[in-house]
């Protein structure tokens, strides 16, 4: 049996853990989180922060058992992490890790045996709203939205371009965080098929992390941000992340920024069907590349109209350059 089954991936603070509440209530089991598909093999997780210093407490296991588990390949990493940390565990495990959604193919690639992946997104308004409470707690979260706004939105959309490529890909699954907070039971339905082939059951042990509180869902965060942002910082933030308008939680507003979504994706493919290039996986300079990613990393050199290949030959990858 391999070692790892999924990964999770999301918005920070944005449903990665309720995620994996539901695999846990279903058979799964994983620390808190692990991150080592970040760095370039499992030894050099020891200078990916803050991975490194959490994984011990995280997942349960001594810093022996780490140091033992970084010495060979990423294979090996998660079948010594998994069973240090859970030995008598006969089912599957997953690997939740928010930061998987901004490289998700560079990390499904670190690690091809995993089964497939699960990112759950959030509509722009609720994830800046979070976010600004953490990076400026001291502040109202309008005021501290104001105060960040460039920051929250190359942020939100490094996230968005650094996986939205593997949309509707068979091995990725997208998972609506206010759709999963609102119907549950089709969701349940949804992901339990993608994983096992069968529904997943809703949780009903209480979780063993004080992040998640409770088995039930919890509706509050998906309409907080109605509430407690003005009208015009709502439309402000839709407008600056209108790129990510397949993440917004509502109908209405999808569509009305959907023609910015539609114009940079037909013009992303066509560029790279003119310079015979693939959406996807393929190997340049011996390294792992995404060609669609990178145009939607970097906007500028798709409105340019350069080669991705050869622009990252030249000038190596500059993520997150999106018009102000």
């Amino acid at each position: 049996m391999e070692q790892m089954d999924f990964l999770i991936a999301g918005y920070e603070h944005g449903g990665t853990t309720l995620l994996s509440e539901i695999f846990r209530a279903n058979g799964y089991e994983s620390g808190f989180e692990c991150g080592v598909l970040l760095a370039r093999s499992p030894a050099d997780l020891r200078q990916t922060a803050p991975f490194w210093d959490r994984l011990p407490a995280s997942w349960g296991i001594t810093g022996d058992q780490r140091d033992r588990a970084v010495s060979g390949d990423f294979r090996q990493f998660y079948t010594q992490l998994c069973a240090a940390a859970f030995p008598g565990h006969a089912g599957g495990f997953f690997d939740k890790t928010p930061g998987y959604m901004r490289q998700l193919g560079l990390c499904l690639y670190r690690a091809p045996f995993v089964k497939g992946a699960l990112v759950i997104h959030r509509d722009p308004r609720a994830v800046f709203l979070s976010m600004a409470r953490r990076i400026a707690p001291d502040l109202d979260p309008v005021t501290a939205i104001d105060r960040h706004f460039a920051h929250l939105t190359g942020r939100y959309l490094a996230y968005f371009a650094g996986s939205v490529g593997h949309l509707g890909a068979a091995n990725t699954l997208f998972v609506p965080y206010e759709e999963l907070v609102t119907r549950e039971e089709a969701w349940l339905a949804v992901i339990g098929t993608f994983a096992t082939g069968q529904p997943f059951q809703r949780r009903r042990a209480p979780s063993r992390f004080r992040e998640v509180r409770g088995a039930a869902m919890n509706a509050v965060p998906v309409t907080e941000f109605m509430q407690v942002l003005p009208a015009g910082q709502q439309a402000r933030i839709l407008a600056a992340t209108a790129l990510a308008a397949q993440f917004f939680a509502t109908p209405a507003e999808r569509l009305a920024h959907a023609p910015v979504w539609q114009r940079t994706h037909d013009a992303a493919r066509a560029q790279l069907q003119r310079d015979g290039l693939p959406l996807l996986a393929m190997q340049v300079a011996g390294r792992f590349f995404e060609p669609l990613t990178y145009l939607l990393q970097n906007l500028d050199v798709l409105a340019a109209g350069h080669n991705p290949v050869d622009h990252y030959l030249n000038h190596g990858s500059k993520e997150g350059r999106w018009p102000a």
